[in-house]
């Protein structure tokens, strides 16, 4: 749900940016922002949440702040 909101809302966006330019831009533009949209949300989601308790995933290893000893320094944690 979260994700077609993003979507309407960039294209939205897009459009406004975009009145006169080339169709190749105008065509660009909406996926470029729905792209930028969903990775900063997943960017931001994992920061803060980090991998929940008790996802399959989750295999342990990582220490109490879980966030594991070869996590780049460079990504938010």
């Amino acid at each position: 749900m979260a994700e077609a909101l993003v979507g309407l809302a960039a294209r939205a966006v897009g459009r406004c940016l975009v009145l006169h330019a080339p169709t190749p831009v105008r065509v660009f533009l909406p996926t470029l922002l729905v792209v930028v949209a969903t990775v900063w949300l997943a960017w931001w989601l994992f920061a803060t949440r980090g991998t929940l308790e008790g996802y399959p995933g989750d295999s342990g290893l990582c220490p109490p702040s879980n966030v594991p000893p070869q996590w780049p320094g460079w990504i938010p944690a």
